[in-house]
């Protein structure tokens, strides 16, 4: 790790490969975050990532809180639902669902999907306004927001293809009406950070929609200049790493409690 500015997995147990490992390093440090953050649901919602090189993904045994969950007790399974981790931890049948239709659909450029209940998210899509990029970071979703229709708890297996169908070849995000939010991404990190910043602008453009103020739109090119600073790295310019925020996060769990690295 040079000045902190970079992460430093720690050492692996010997029942996990380095990907593997590294993997549930990364998901852990987004359960602990959207904990921290106040985007849980108790047991409910679900993080998935991708082990490289594999048809196999890692998703949050069911009934943990997110304060208790680590990378070592993340379950493994794979893309027809079939547990691999030596555990005796439940899958939500929804959670599955969900993820391992974007998983399949997506295997070159979401590794990582991310789905919550959160609040500014949840009232967004209970209304019938779309995403209206506002704020810098918000420019990002320009063009990449899909949307799903509420059909009930996603329990049944025809869902995955609505929700495949709202994704697309070129969105990462989908609002999920009546439902909540879901991000994606390569890594953990852009997932994560892409899942903080929709709700950052949400809550902005509710407190515009409640206050009556007239919006301020940016214009299209402006929407598009600013989407490829953030995809194409010219927004970290200068920085150690792709995302300098991923390593500060870790620092900020490590202080909270540094369990969720174990």
């Amino acid at each position: 790790m040079m000045n902190g500015l970079e992460v430093e997995f720690p050492n692996r147990p010997n029942n996990f490969s380095q990907d593997e490992w590294e993997a549930r390093v990364n998901l852990a440090a987004c359960y602990r975050l959207v904990d921290y953050y106040g985007w849980s649901s108790t047991v409910y919602n679900h993080i998935t990532l991708r082990v490289p090189n594999t048809d196999t993904f890692l998703i949050n045994g069911f009934g943990l809180r997110y304060d208790e969950i680590c990378a070592s007790n993340l379950v493994l399974i794979d893309l027809d639902g079939n547990k691999l981790s030596d555990d005796d931890l439940p899958v939500n049948k929804a959670g599955f669902l969900i993820h391992s239709a974007i998983h399949q659909a997506r295997p070159k450029d979401l590794h990582c999907v991310m789905h919550s209940h959160e609040v500014n998210c949840q009232t967004l899509a209970a209304s019938k306004s779309e995403f209206i990029p506002l704020t810098q970071e918000g420019c990002q979703m320009y063009g990449r927001v899909g949307y799903h229709d509420f059909n009930g708890i996603v329990l049944r297996n025809d869902e995955q293809e609505k929700i495949i169908e709202a994704l697309g070849d070129k969105n990462h995000t989908l609002l999920m009406r009546n439902h909540g939010l879901l991000t994606a991404g390569p890594s953990a990190a852009w997932a994560f950070i892409r899942h903080q910043h929709f709700i950052r602008n949400t809550e902005v453009q509710l407190k515009l929609m409640a206050s009556n103020a007239e919006i301020n739109i940016i214009p299209e090119e402006v929407l598009k200049h600013t989407r490829e600073q953030f995809e194409g790295g010219s927004a970290q310019a200068g920085a150690k790493v792709r995302h300098p925020e991923w390593p500060a996060f870790w620092r900020l769990l490590d202080k909270v409690d540094d369990s969720w690295k174990h």
